[in-house]
C-alpha cells in the first residue's frame, strides 16, 4: 500500500483496566459531587469564597478521575494512506448522438469534459487521491483518462455500474465517484426513482459520487421505442399490433407510420406528434389469412435534422397458427361418400366444417326455382368471392360447377390456391373431366391432368371393382399412412376393400406425385392410373381423389374385420398434409431465440426424421440465408450444407450477424422425397440504446443526493472529495500522566483544603 511521507503526532489514551460500568458510575458520582457543591455554594451567595471552594472541589474530582482512567501521552509517527477517485464515463451507443447542428457527439464532448478537467485531476493526485477511469455499458470496463471508451455498449446499466464498482474497490478507501453520463438508463433504475438495492449500494461506497450530464438543450428525433405484440396469432383471428414512438422536438408535426409485412405495406396511420406528449401509441388491428413464420415492420419517415435515422423502425416476428382448420365442402349431391366425409368433419374437434350440398339441378323437372336446389339458396358469391380467403380447405366432392354459377370465380380459387391456400377433389360422376374442369382455371391447379378426356362415357369414368395399389411415393407419404411402420402401413392397404369407380384422367401434371393407381388401368400417357394424387401449386397444394367411394375404407373395412378408421385416419392425414401442419416436418429448424441483439451468435439446432418421426441419421442438409425485408430476399448471406449425426440432429452457429430480419430456408431428401422448410428471426439494430435518445437529468440528480455528491451540467467543476486515511505507523513515546504518587497526593491535598476552608468559612 502506497504511503504520503510520515509526520509527528501526539494522541491521548486512557489505560485503565476497570470495566465501563464502574468508569460510568465513577463520572456520574464525580459529576453530582461537583453539582451538589456548586449548588450549596449558590445559594449563599458569596462570590469569592464560593468560587474558590467550587474550584478547589473540581480540581479534586479531576485529580480522582486522574488516577481511575489513567491517562497518557502517546508521542509517535503518522502517514496518510492514498484513496481513489473512481472516473466512470457512459461508452454506450447512445453517446454517439449528435445535436442538431451536427455538432461533436456526446462521447466526444464527454472526452472534451475530462480534457478540460486536468487541472482537477492533478489538484486531486497532489492532494494524495489516486485516478482511475472506466467505461460502463452494459458492464465496467478499465479505460484511459488519454483515450475515452469507445460508445458500443447495447445497453446503460448506471445502477448495476456502481454496483460492481463497490465490488472492485472492496477494501480500498473511495475518495468520490465522478459518473460522466447523458442519462439515459435502461438498467435496474431506468427513469428512476432510486430502487433500495442502489441506495444499499450508494452507502456501501462510502463516498459521494458527482454526477455530470452530458446533453443537448435541444434535440430533434422520432424513434419507434417499443412494438408491443403477443410472440404468436391464430389464423383469422384479429390480433393487436401497439407501437410506441417517442419524439423530441417535433411537437405539432404529423408523420405516417406504416405496417408492413415481409416488406410490403399492409396498413398506413397519420398519427399527430402532440406539443404537451414526448410519446403517442399507434394501433394496427391485423387479420392473419394463413399460418406461418412472418416479418413485419413498424416504421415511420426520417424527417429532417432528426439526431438519428436508424431508429425510425422496428421489425419483430410474428408467428402465426391455426387454432381449428376451417374447411369448405361443397358436393354435387347426396352420396354415402359426402355422408360419412360430412360426418366425419363435423365430429372432429380441430375442424370448423362450412358444408353444402346440392340436392337437385336446374336440368332435374321439378316445379322449383334455382334458389331452392339446396337447402338453403347456394351463397356462391359470398363464399368463392368475399369469404374465399378464410378457408384453409376447399372440398370439392363431385360438384359441378358449371350449373351453379361458380365458373366466374375459379380465376379467384386458383390465385387462392397459388398463394397458400389447399384444394382437394373427390371423384365422382360430377367431379374432373365429367365435371368440365379440364376447361377451368382449376385444371393448371390439379395433381392430374384431364386434356382430351371426353365429359361422358367410358373415357370419363369406369364402374368397375378394384383394389388400388401403393406407388414408391405412397409408401411413405404423410396423406396414406395408415400406420407409422411401413410394413405395417402397406399390409393395412392391402387389406381394404376394393373400390369402386374411377374418373379417368391424362396423366399426371408435371410435378404431381400418384400415391395410389389402379393395379391394371393405364392413363392416356401409358403409365398406371392414378386413384390418389397430391400436388405442390405455388404456396399452395393440391390433392385428387379420383373415386367417390373411399367410404368403404371406413364402413366396408369394419365389416371386413378391421377396425374401420382407415377412412378418418386418410382424412386427417391428408388435411394436414394439405395445410402444412408443422407436425408433419420432417425436417426442423429450431433457433435458441426468435430476437438477437447485434453481434450476438444465432444457435441453429436442424433435426431430420423418418416418416415414423424417429431420428433420421446422417442426412445432408442445404441451409440459405437471406434478407427477409425485401420481397426477394436477395443472394444468400449463408449457402452451406451439413449432415446431422446419429441422433439425426446437427448444431451449428451462425455467428454474429447485421441487424435486420432473416429468412432460413432448409431443403434435404427424407425417405425419398424432398422436403423444405424455412424460419425467421430477427437481429435488433440497437437494443434499447436509440429507442429514446432524449438526455436527462433526473437519474443522475438522484445519484448524487443520495450519496451526498454534486449534479453538474456540462461540466465537472471541483466537487469535493474525502480526504486520504491516516494510518499510525509506530509510537516513539508514552508518558502515563497518572502513575505519578504527586498525583494522589494533590487530589488528598486539594480535598483537604477545600475542608478546611469550608470549616474556617462556616460552610456545612
Amino acid at each position: 500500500m502506497n504511503r504520503l511521507p510520515l509526520s509527528s503526532d501526539w494522541r491521548l489514551t486512557f489505560g485503565t483496566q476497570l470495566p465501563r460500568g464502574v468508569l460510568v458510575l465513577l463520572l456520574v458520582a464525580a459529576f453530582l459531587a461537583v453539582a451538589i457543591s456548586a449548588f450549596a455554594l449558590w445559594r449563599e451567595r458569596r462570590r469569592g469564597r464560593t468560587l474558590a471552594l467550587l474550584a478547589l472541589r473540581l480540581l479534586a474530582v479531576l485529580a480522582c478521575l486522574m488516577v481511575a482512567f489513567e491517562p497518557r501521552l502517546e508521542f509517535g509517527q503518522v502517514t496518510a494512506v492514498p484513496n481513489y477517485v473512481a472516473v466512470l464515463v457512459d461508452a454506450s451507443r447512445s453517446m454517439r448522438v449528435a445535436p442538431p447542428d451536427r455538432g461533436p457527439t456526446r462521447a466526444e464532448r464527454s472526452a472534451a469534459l475530462l480534457a478540460s478537467a486536468a487541472g482537477t485531476f492533478s489538484a486531486w493526485e497532489g492532494s494524495g487521491h489516486k485516478i482511475e477511469f472506466y467505461g460502463f455499458g452494459e458492464a465496467l470496463e478499465p479505460a484511459s483518462r488519454t483515450a475515452p471508451p469507445e460508445p458500443t455498449g447495447e445497453a446503460t446499466r448506471t445502477a448495476e455500474a456502481l454496483a460492481e464498482l463497490r465490488t472492485r474497490f472492496a477494501g480500498r478507501d473511495l475518495a468520490a465517484v465522478v459518473l460522466v453520463s447523458d442519462g439515459i438508463d435502461n438498467g435496474r433504475i431506468g427513469r428512476g426513482p432510486l430502487d433500495a438495492d442502489t441506495r444499499k449500494t450508494l452507502e456501501a461506497l462510502a463516498a459521494p459520487v458527482h454526477t455530470v450530464r452530458v446533453g443537448e438543450p435541444e434535440l430533434r428525433d422520432l424513434s419507434v421505442a417499443a412494438v408491443l405484440a403477443d410472440d404468436f396469432a391464430f389464423v383469422r383471428t384479429p390480433v393487436k399490433l401497439e407501437a410506441v414512438l417517442r419524439h423530441s422536438g417535433l411537437g405539432g408535426r404529423v408523420v405516417e407510420v406504416s405496417l408492413l409485412r415481409d416488406a410490403r405495406t399492409i396498413a398506413a396511420k397519420a398519427v399527430l406528434l402532440r406539443k404537451e406528449s414526448a410519446q403517442e401509441k399507434v394501433l394496427f388491428d391485423f387479420t392473419p389469412d394463413r399460418p406461418g413464420n412472418y416479418v413485419f415492420e413498424i416504421r415511420t419517415p426520417v424527417l429532417s435534422g432528426e439526431a438519428l435515422q436508424t431508429n425510425n423502425s422496428q421489425v419483430f416476428t410474428l408467428k402465426v397458427i391455426r387454432d381449428r382448420v376451417r374447411v369448405l365442402h361443397v358436393c354435387g349431391r347426396p352420396s354415402w361418400n359426402e355422408r360419412f366425409l360430412r360426418s366425419m368433419l363435423r365430429l372432429n374437434p380441430n375442424v370448423d366444417l362450412v358444408s353444402f350440398f346440392i340436392l337437385r339441378t336446374d336440368t332435374d323437372e321439378m316445379p322449383l326455382g334455382r334458389d331452392e336446389m339446396s337447402l338453403i339458396p347456394f351463397p356462391y358469391k359470398e363464399i368463392f368471392d368475399e369469404q374465399l380467403k378464410s378457408f384453409d380447405l376447399l372440398i370439392f366432392d363431385n360438384f359441378n360447377y358449371k350449373p351453379y354459377w361458380v365458373g366466374p370465380y375459379l380465376p379467384g380459387v386458383r390465385a387462392y390456391i397459388e398463394g397458400g391456400g389447399a384444394l382437394a377433389m373427390v371423384g365422382g360422376d360430377l367431379s374432373f373431366a365429367s365435371g368440365l374442369y379440364g376447361e377451368s382455371e382449376l385444371q393448371a391447379v390439379l395433381p392430374v391432368a384431364l386434356a382430351s378426356i371426353p365429359r361422358e362415357g367410358p373415357g370419363a369414368w369406369t364402374g368397375d371393382s378394384y383394389r388400388p395399389r401403393l406407388t414408391a411415393a405412397g409408401r411413405t407419404h404423410p396423406v396414406t399412412a395408415l400406420d407409422l411402420e411401413a410394413k405395417a402401413n402397406a399390409a393395412r392397404w392391402a387389406r381394404l376393400p376394393p373400390l369402386v369407380g374411377m374418373n379417368r384422367v391424362a396423366g399426371l401434371r408435371s410435378g404431381a406425385r400418384a400415391l395410389l393407381v389402379h393395379p391394371s388401368h393405364k392413363s392416356k400417357d401409358g403409365k398406371p392410373a392414378p386413384v390418389l394424387a397430391t400436388a405442390q401449386v405455388g404456396r399452395g397444394r393440391s390433392l385428387a381423389l379420383l373415386t367417390d367411394s373411399a367410404w368403404l375404407w371406413g364402413f366396408g373395412a369394419a365389416g371386413a374385420g378391421d377396425d374401420g378408421r382407415a377412412f378418418q385416419r386418410f382424412w386427417e392425414g391428408a388435411i394436414r398434409w394439405l395445410v402444412r401442419d408443422p407436425a408433419l416436418a420432417l425436417l426442423r429448424l429450431d433457433l435458441d431465440r426468435v430476437e438477437y441483439r447485434r453481434g450476438q451468435s444465432a444457435l441453429l439446432r436442424t433435426r431430420t426424421l423418418r416418416s415414423d418421426f424417429s431420428a433420421a441419421p446422417a442426412v445432408e442438409v442445404a441451409l440459405e440465408l437471406r434478407r427477409a425485408e425485401s420481397a426477394d430476399g436477395g443472394d444468400p448471406l449463408l449457402d452451406f450444407k451439413l449432415v446431422t449425426g446419429a441422433d439425426g440432429e446437427s448444431h451449428t452457429d451462425l455467428g454474429g450477424l447485421a441487424p435486420g430480419a432473416y429468412r432460413l430456408t432448409g431443403r434435404a431428401a427424407l425417405d425419398g422425397r424432398g422436403v423444405e422448410v424455412e424460419t425467421t428471426f430477427v437481429v435488433r439494430p440497437e437494443g434499447r440504446e436509440f429507442d429514446d435518445v432524449v438526455a436527462r437529468d433526473k437519474v443522475l440528480r438522484e445519484i448524487a443526493q443520495a450519496s451526498g455528491g454534486e449534479f453538474h451540467d456540462g461540466a465537472l467543476g471541483s466537487p469535493p472529495v474525502r480526504p486520504p486515511r491516516k494510518v499510525r505507523v509506530g509510537s516513539s513515546r508514552t508518558i502515563e500522566i497518572w502513575s505519578n504518587p504527586l498525583v494522589l497526593l494533590l487530589a488528598l491535598a486539594l480535598l483537604g483544603a477545600e475542608w478546611t476552608l469550608r470549616r474556617r468559612t462556616g460552610h456545612a
